[in-house]
C-alpha cells in the first residue's frame, strides 16, 4: 500500500502522516529485503512486495494481522518482550530472529532488525530470510543498522589485502575513523536520530572509496576505510574527501546535526605488515588524534612508538 492509494481510499491525515514516515526510511521501503510497519500492539500496518517472494503472503493478506499469529507458540513471549523493551527501555533498535509461518504453513527463520519510533508509536522492521544461504552470509558479515561490512568481514579481508600489497610492491591505506561529537547528536536529538546519522555517514564514507565494500563499521561510531593501491599522497586526498563528507550537516526531524572526524592512518606494509599490528597501530594513532580535537589526523609513521608492542 502506497501513499497515493491511502489518499484515494480516503485515509485519515494521521494514517497518511504515518505512511510518510514509513516512506522516509528508504533503507526499508526500497530494500530488496522484507519491510514491515507495526503499531505498538504489533499489528501489521504496511509491508513491501518482498513478502510475497520470501513468505508467499501477499501485502493484502498480512495487513491488519498481528505478527503473534505467525510465530511459533514457544517463541512468542521472548519475541514480544524484545519489542516491548524498545518502548520501555533506552535502546532505539534491536535484532531478533524467530520462525515465521509462511503461506504454505511451513516455518522459515527470519532475522528482524527493528527500530521503534516513540513519536509515531510504531515499529519499523527490515527482515532477512535466514533460510537463504546468501542472506545468512550477508547477516554474518554486515552491520545490521548501516548495511556496510562489519568487523568480522574486516578481519577476513585485511590479511588478503596486506598480502596483495606486499606481493605487488604497493601500499594499502587503513583509515580508522571515529565520528567526533557523535554522542552529542545522540544525547540532544535522541537515539533514533543517532541511528539515522550513522546510516548517513556510512553511505558518505562508502562514496569516498574506489571499492565501496571496503568500508566497515567496527564500533558504535567507528568506521574503517581501506584503499589500495594507495600511497601517502593518495591517502592525503582520501582523507580530505572523508573530512569534507563527514562535516556536511544533516537535517533530522527539522534540526541540524553535525559531527566531525578523528582519523588514525596506517600504510601497510610500510608501517606494519600483519593485520593485528595494523589494527593496533591504527588504534594508537586514533588516540593521538583525539588530543588534537575535531578533524585531527595522525599518521602512524609520525608517532613515537616507544613502548608500543606490535
Amino acid at each position: 500500500m502506497d501513499i497515493q492509494t491511502l489518499i484515494d481510499d480516503g485515509a485519515s491525515g494521521e494514517q497518511i502522516e504515518r505512511m510518510f514516515v514509513f516512506e522516509r526510511y528508504a533503507w526499508m521501503t526500497l530494500s530488496y529485503d522484507m519491510a514491515m510497519l507495526l503499531d505498538v500492539e504489533c499489528c501489521i500496518e504496511a509491508t513491501n512486495s518482498a513478502w510475497a517472494r520470501a513468505s508467499g503472503h501477499s501485502q493484502e493478506s498480512l495487513h491488519g494481522k498481528y505478527i503473534l499469529e505467525f510465530m511459533d507458540f514457544e517463541e512468542r513471549e521472548r519475541i514480544l518482550a524484545s519489542f516491548q523493551h524498545l518502548i520501555t527501555g533506552n535502546a532505539a533498535t534491536t535484532t531478533v530472529a524467530f520462525k515465521f509461518r509462511c503461506a504454505d504453513g511451513e516455518f522459515k527463520r527470519f532475522n528482524w532488525n527493528v527500530l521503534y519510533s516513540p513519536d509515531f508509536e510504531a515499529f519499523f522492521c527490515v527482515i532477512k530470510d535466514l533460510s537463504d544461504v546468501n542472506n545468512i552470509r550477508h547477516v554474518a558479515y554486515h552491520d545490521t543498522l548501516t548495511g556496510v561490512p562489519n568487523r568480522l568481514y574486516l578481519t577476513e579481508i585485511l590479511p588478503e589485502l596486506i598480502a596483495a600489497a606486499q606481493q605487488n610492491g604497493s601500499s594499502l591505506t587503513y583509515l580508522l575513523i571515529d565520528l567526533f561529537e557523535f554522542k552529542v547528536v545522540n544525547d540532544t536529538l535522541g537515539h533514533q536520530a543517532g541511528d539515522i546519522m550513522l546510516q548517513v555517514m556510512a553511505e558518505r564514507l562508502r562514496q569516498c572509496l574506489t571499492n565501496q565494500e571496503y568500508c566497515a563499521r567496527i564500533g558504535s561510531a567507528k568506521f574503517v576505510l581501506l584503499q589500495t593501491p594507495c600511497g601517502h599522497q593518495e591517502a592525503l586526498r582520501l582523507i580530505r574527501q572523508v573530512i569534507a563528507a563527514v562535516n556536511q550537516p544533516e537535517e533530522i526531524d527539522g534540526r541540524e546535526a553535525r559531527v566531525g572526524a578523528l582519523i588514525g592512518v596506517v600504510l601497510a606494509p610500510a608501517d606494519a605488515d600483519t593485520p593485528a599490528a595494523v589494527m593496533k597501530l591504527a588504534d594508537h594513532a586514533l588516540e593521538e588524534a583525539r588530543r588534537g580535537g575535531k578533524d585531527s589526523v595522525v599518521f602512524a609513521h609520525s608517532m613515537d612508538r616507544s613502548g608500543l608492542e606490535l
